[in-house]
C-alpha cells in the first residue's frame, strides 16, 4: 500500500480493512465537514510543537504553506480528500505536498483529542449560528406583531374561542419561547466551550504544550482538565441537539398555530405567496407547506437528541469507536435547523393579516367571564357567578339566541343582575383594559412586552424602564461647548444649531431609535439595547431639540485597528453634512487614540472616499471578519464594500503581513499567557 494511502494504524495490523468493514468503519463521508477545523487544528498544533522543538521554522512554514493550499483548494473543489476519517484524510494529503513535517504533525495528539477538539469546535460555530437565525425569525414575528398591535381575537383553549386577546399577544406569546432558546443554545455554547486537545489518546500528551495558548489559537476560553473526560465527553453535543430539540417544539407549536391562522376556517392570516403551494388535484387549494414542514422536521430534531442519548448511556469512560455516530446527528440537526430557519423568517414575514376575520371571531362567548367577574363585583361569590352564566348561556344556546336575547323574564329568573343593560354593555375593549397589566393582554401592557422585544432585537429603542437604575445620581452636567470638533470630549456646533457630542448613557434609546429604520432595510446590523448600553462610550451622536438625529460610532477591533461602524442619519435630517461630520469625529477619535487604521465596510462607498478613505479587498482585515462578520445572517451574500484610511504611514504594509501571519487564531492575541490561567477573550 503506497504511504500515503496506508491506514495511520497500519504498524500493528499490516493487513488492510476488508472492504465490508472498511463501509463501516469509514466516517469520511460524515466527518469530512470538518476539514476546516482539522487545518486550522493543523496549523494551531504544529505551532506548539514548534514552540517545545519537535519541529523546527522553516518545517513549520512548509506545514503552514501546505495547509494554506490545501484549504484553497477544498474551497475551490479542485482536490478530494480520501482516507478513513478527516483527520488521516487531511494527514495524509499533507504528506503528499509536504513531506516531513506532515509526518511529524502527529506527535504528541491522538485522533481522540482531535476528534473531540474539532466537534467542539464546530459545535460553538453552530450554537452561534442557531442564535443568529433565530433572532432573525423572532424580528419576522415582532414585526408582525407591531402591524397588528390593535387588532383583537380570539385566543383558544382546547381549540375553543376562550377569551380576547389582542393578535400581538398571540405573536409576542412565540418570541418569549424563542427567547428562552436562544439561552439554550447559549448554555450549549458555554458547554462545548472547553479545549481537551493535549489529552492525547486517554493519558495526556508527554509534550509540555502551552495549552492556554492553544486554546487561544482556536477559539477557546477553558482548557480541559482530565484527559479520560475529554476524549470520552459528547455532553457538549447532547446541549446542542437538545437545545435544538425543543427549539423544533417551539417551532412546531408556533407553525400550528399558523396553519389554523391561515385556514379558512379562521382566515386570520392569507397564506403567503412564494411560501404556499397548491394541488395536483383540488385547483382552489393554496397550502401553507413550509408551516407544516416545520411540524415534521420537529420529529427529526427530537429524535436527533435521543439517538446521541440512548448512544453514550451505555459507554463506558475515555473514547470508543461508538461516539463516531454523534457527527451524523449533530450535523443533521444543524443542516435541518438551517433549512427551517431561512425559510420561516421571510415565510411569516410574507403572512398579509386579514382584519375583518380576526374582528369576526371576537363572539359574545369570548365574554362570559366578563358577566361573571361583574357579579363577582356587586358581591356574588364567584363559583355563584360562574354557574349562573353558565344557565344563561346554556338556555341561549338551547334557544338558538345570543344570551342578551334571551327573553327577560327568563334571564331574570337565572339571576336579578342579568340585566339587558348589563349583558348589553360588555364589551372587547373593556375586556382587554381590565387586563392592563402584566402578563395580560391590556394595550399598553402589549406595547411594552412589544417595546421591550424590538430593543432585545434591535429594532427599537426598547423602554425607558430597561435603562440601568439612576435613582439618587446626580443629574448630568451641561457639556462643555466648543468651537471646534475634539473628536472625543467636546460640542460641534452645526450651522442649523445642531450639537454633535459624545454620546451619553441616556441617549441609548434615541440611538435605537435612529438606527432602527436602516436595520429593517438590511443596512445595518440589528444592535440590541443591552449592547448599545454596553458600548454607549464607542458613539457620537447628533442632537436637535433634545433628541438624538444622527450617530455613528469607533468600535476597537485590535491594537491596530478601528471601524466606523453604526452610522446612521434620521432620514428628514439628510442632506444637512451630520454623515460626514460624524465620521470626522470619529476618525478624531481613532486619532486620539493612536490606532494606525481604521476601516469600514459599506455600500456608500462614494460617501467614505469623500470622507478620505479608500476601498481594499476584505482578505486585508481578517479580523473584523473573525469578530462580527462571521456572526452576520448576510455574510454569505454580503454586497458590502471595505474600505480603509490610514491614520499613520505603513498601516496598510504592517495590516497586511499581520494578515498574512495571523490566519489562525479567530481573535488575534499579543504575548502568551501565564502558564496557570487562561484569560477572558472577548
Amino acid at each position: 500500500m503506497p504511504a500515503e494511502t496506508r491506514a495511520v494504524w497500519s504498524g500493528r495490523i499490516a493487513a488492510p480493512l476488508d472492504p465490508r468493514a472498511a463501509k463501516l468503519n469509514d466516517s469520511l463521508p460524515v466527518d469530512g465537514r470538518l476539514a476546516p477545523e482539522e487545518l486550522a487544528l493543523t496549523r494551531a498544533w504544529s505551532e506548539a510543537l514548534a514552540e517545545v522543538g519537535v519541529m523546527d521554522a522553516a518545517a513549520r512554514d512548509t506545514l503552514h504553506a501546505a495547509a494554506d493550499a490545501l484549504e484553497r483548494d477544498l474551497a475551490r473543489g479542485t482536490v478530494t480528500l480520501a482516507g478513513e476519517d478527516v483527520h488521516s484524510a487531511v494527514e495524509q494529503e499533507l504528506v503528499r505536498r509536504c513531506g516531513d513535517p506532515a509526518l511529524r504533525l502527529h506527535t504528541g495528539r491522538s485522533r481522540n483529542d482531535q476528534v473531540a477538539t474539532l466537534m467542539r469546535m464546530r459545535t460553538m460555530a453552530l450554537c452561534d449560528r442557531a442564535i443568529e437565525r433565530v433572532a432573525e425569525m423572532e424580528r419576522a414575528i415582532v414585526r408582525q406583531a407591531r402591524a397588528t398591535e390593535a387588532l383583537a381575537v380570539a385566543a383558544q383553549t382546547h381549540l375553543q374561542p376562550a377569551q380576547p386577546v389582542l393578535m400581538a399577544h398571540l405573536w409576542l406569546a412565540h418570541a418569549q419561547a424563542f427567547e428562552r432558546d436562544e439561552t439554550r443554545f447559549l448554555d450549549a455554547r458555554e458547554e462545548a466551550d472547553r479545549m481537551p486537545l493535549g489529552a492525547g489518546a486517554v493519558a495526556g500528551t508527554p509534550l509540555p504544550v502551552h495549552r492556554a495558548m492553544l486554546a487561544m489559537r482556536l477559539g477557546f476560553h477553558r482548557v480541559a482538565e482530565n484527559s479520560v473526560d475529554a476524549v470520552g465527553d459528547r455532553d457538549f453535543v447532547m446541549a446542542y441537539l437538545n437545545a435544538a430539540a425543543v427549539l423544533g417544539v417551539h417551532l412546531s407549536r408556533m407553525a400550528e398555530d399558523l396553519v389554523l391562522w391561515c385556514s379558512p376556517l379562521t382566515g386570520w392570516y392569507r397564506a403567503p405567496d412564494g411560501f404556499s403551494t397548491g394541488s395536483s388535484l383540488l385547483p382552489q387549494k393554496r397550502n401553507p407547506d413550509v408551516f407544516e414542514l416545520a411540524r415534521g422536521k420537529a420529529a427529526r430534531l427530537i429524535t436527533n437528541a435521543q439517538r446521541v442519548a440512548v448512544l453514550l448511556k451505555g459507554l463506558p469512560s475515555s473514547y470508543q469507536k461508538d461516539l463516531q455516530e454523534d457527527k451524523e446527528a449533530l450535523f443533521d440537526s444543524a443542516d435541518t435547523l438551517d433549512a427551517l430557519l431561512s425559510a420561516l423568517a421571510p415565510a411569516i414575514e410574507a403572512l398579509v393579516p386579514v382584519p375583518g376575520r380576526m374582528a369576526a371571531s371576537l363572539t359574545d362567548d369570548l365574554l362570559a367571564v366578563e358577566l361573571a367577574d361583574a357579579l363577582v363585583d356587586l358581591g356574588v361569590p364567584f363559583r355563584e357567578a360562574h354557574a349562573a352564566v353558565g344557565r344563561l348561556w346554556g338556555e341561549a344556546e338551547r334557544l338558538g339566541v345570543r344570551p342578551v336575547d334571551v327573553p327577560d323574564a327568563e334571564r331574570l329568573a337565572i339571576s336579578p343582575h342579568f340585566s339587558a343593560e348589563r349583558v348589553a354593555g360588555l364589551s372587547v375593549e373593556a375586556a382587554l383594559a381590565r387586563r392592563d397589566h402584566a402578563p395580560g393582554t391590556g394595550p399598553a401592557v402589549v406595547a411594552r412586552q412589544l417595546a421591550r422585544a424590538e430593543g432585545r432585537l434591535g429594532l427599537g429603542p426598547g423602554l425607558d424602564e430597561d435603562a440601568p437604575s439612576l435613582a439618587g445620581a446626580a443629574p448630568p452636567e451641561s457639556p462643555r461647548r466648543a468651537d471646534a470638533p475634539s473628536g472625543n470630549g467636546g460640542v460641534q456646533h452645526m450651522p442649523d444649531g445642531t450639537l454633535l457630542r459624545p454620546a451619553r448613557i441616556g441617549d441609548v434609546p434615541g440611538i435605537a431609535a435612529v438606527m432602527a429604520d436602516y436595520v429593517l432595510q438590511g443596512t445595518l446590523l440589528p444592535r440590541p439595547v443591552s449592547e448599545l448600553y454596553h458600548c454607549v462610550r464607542e458613539f457620537q451622536v447628533a442632537e436637535k431639540d433634545g433628541e438624538v438625529v444622527a450617530c455613528a460610532a469607533l468600535r476597537l477591533l485590535w491594537s491596530d485597528l478601528g471601524e466606523v461602524r453604526s452610522l446612521a442619519v434620521r432620514p428628514d435630517f439628510h442632506g444637512r453634512g451630520l454623515g460626514a461630520a460624524l465620521v470626522q469625529r470619529v476618525i478624531a477619535d481613532a486619532r486620539a487614540l493612536e490606532i494606525p487604521r481604521l476601516i469600514a465596510l459599506t455600500r456608500e462607498v462614494a460617501f467614505f472616499e469623500r470622507c478620505g478613505f479608500r476601498t481594499e479587498t476584505r482578505d486585508a482585515m481578517p479580523r473584523k471578519v473573525w469578530t462580527d462578520c462571521v456572526r452576520c445572517p448576510r455574510r454569505h451574500a454580503c454586497d458590502e464594500v471595505a474600505v480603509v484610511m490610514d491614520l499613520m504611514p505603513g498601516a496598510s504594509e504592517a495590516a497586511a503581513a499581520a494578515a498574512a501571519r495571523s490566519w489562525m487564531v479567530p481573535i488575534p492575541h499579543g504575548a502568551p499567557p501565564e502558564p496557570n490561567g487562561l484569560p477572558v477573550v472577548s
